[in-house]
């Protein structure tokens, strides 16, 4: 039997947020030279290029909100019904993500050659990314230069919650010692790895090195379960700006490879809990303006957003452009496309295996 919906609006507009910042990163040119073609000051053409390189961290964003809402809702869940209806659990996870995760990954084995130059996915990591496993393939042999790259994101949340309802099953009221546990798990992981000279896909792919933003999203739902998150209205400034303060200076001083590595993932997880706590002390009213709905609407198809942008940025042949207005207008029109691709996806595809997983839902979250 379902119970009370939970759903926080506010959960979708941070959801858009992570994808730009992720959109950015894909798009925005490191050179300076760049932008000096544009006679745009080098400290705000500094600023932009910083901002941009911390929007890789989106992905970090997006691993916190979804273990946050999903630790809520299985703690909703376990309050309610006294346990975990783990099967329920793995099959929503499957109507959820795997029919449009297949279905781009059959897209990029087939079609995704005619409509990118240089489109290269080869066999070990379609059957890496098949398994769920893509981003071990690019631990082991580095990223290929395919559509599909992003997929890698996909593949660690989906090992984690391969094991997350048994835990919570089990060790239900030991969930900070476990979440805990994860942090320091993640941050030896990185330790180990930078002592031996890890390249980059080595670190920012590795499951265990990337746990400590999922951990840091349980730790919070934990606290939340308890009492409701609340800041005022002046802490709650401070802490979007200070977030995306930190991102922005991971992006210009931090790196995710060697000893700066130990400093820039903790930082950067700090931010994405800053951002998420003040999300959540939003309470947006159910008749917020059109801009705002328009967010939340691109949170709710932000799965899908970054699904396909990869695709569009190379179709449109964004990193080859080296001229400023041309780039701009190019990453414009692959940003439409993407939106509007994810959009028809989310209505015409995603949505019968929404509905169809609503009939495994115990907790239910936003509307479909």
């Amino acid at each position: 039997m379902a119970m009370e919906r939970y759903y926080r609006p506010e959960l979708d507009v941070l959801r858009c947020f992570a994808f730009l910042m992720v959109f950015a990163s894909h798009t925005v040119p490191g050179d300076q030279s760049f932008f000096r073609q544009a006679h745009i000051p080098p400290r705000i053409a500094d600023l932009i290029v910083s901002a941009a390189a911390g929007g890789a961290f989106g992905v970090d964003l997006f691993f916190t909100l979804s273990s946050f809402l999903i630790t809520t809702l299985l703690l909703r869940e376990s309050n309610v019904c006294g346990a975990l209806d783990v099967t329920a659990f793995y099959l929503r996870r499957v109507l959820r993500i795997l029919p449009l995760y297949f279905g781009f990954l059959l897209a990029a084995t087939t079609l995704a050659r005619s409509l990118v130059p240089d489109e290269n996915l080869p066999l070990k990591y379609v059957v890496a990314f098949a398994l769920l496993c893509g981003n071990w393939a690019c631990v082991l042999w580095g990223y290929p230069h395919s559509v599909a790259s992003p997929l890698w994101s996909v593949s660690i949340e989906e090992q984690f919650y391969l094991c997350w309802p048994l835990i919570m099953r089990r060790w239900v009221h030991r969930l900070t010692m476990v979440a805990v546990g994860l942090v320091v798990v993640s941050f030896v992981t990185r330790l180990c790895l930078v002592l031996h000279g890890a390249i980059h896909p080595q670190i920012w792919c590795n499951t265990l090195a990337r746990l400590d933003p999922i951990a840091c999203g349980a730790l919070l739902a934990v606290r939340q379960n308890k009492r409701e998150i609340t800041v005022s209205p002046g802490i709650r400034v401070a802490l979007l700006l200070g977030g995306c303060g930190v991102l922005t200076a991971a992006g210009h001083f931090g790196d995710v490879v060697g000893i700066k590595a130990l400093i820039t993932f903790p930082a950067v997880t700090a931010a994405c809990v800053a951002l998420l706590v003040a999300a959540l002390s939003l309470q947006m009213a159910p008749g917020r303006g059109p801009a705002v709905r328009a967010l939340v609407h691109l949170g709710r198809i932000s799965y899908g957003l970054y699904v396909f942008h990869s695709l569009f940025i190379l179709m449109f042949g964004v990193p080859s452009s080296h001229a400023t207005l041309a780039r701009l207008m190019r990453a414009m029109a692959a940003l439409l496309a993407t939106i509007v691709v994810a959009a028809v996806s989310y209505h015409w595809f995603e949505r019968p295996f929404l509905r169809l997983k609503e009939s495994f839902t115990h907790v239910r979250s936003r509307p479909v």
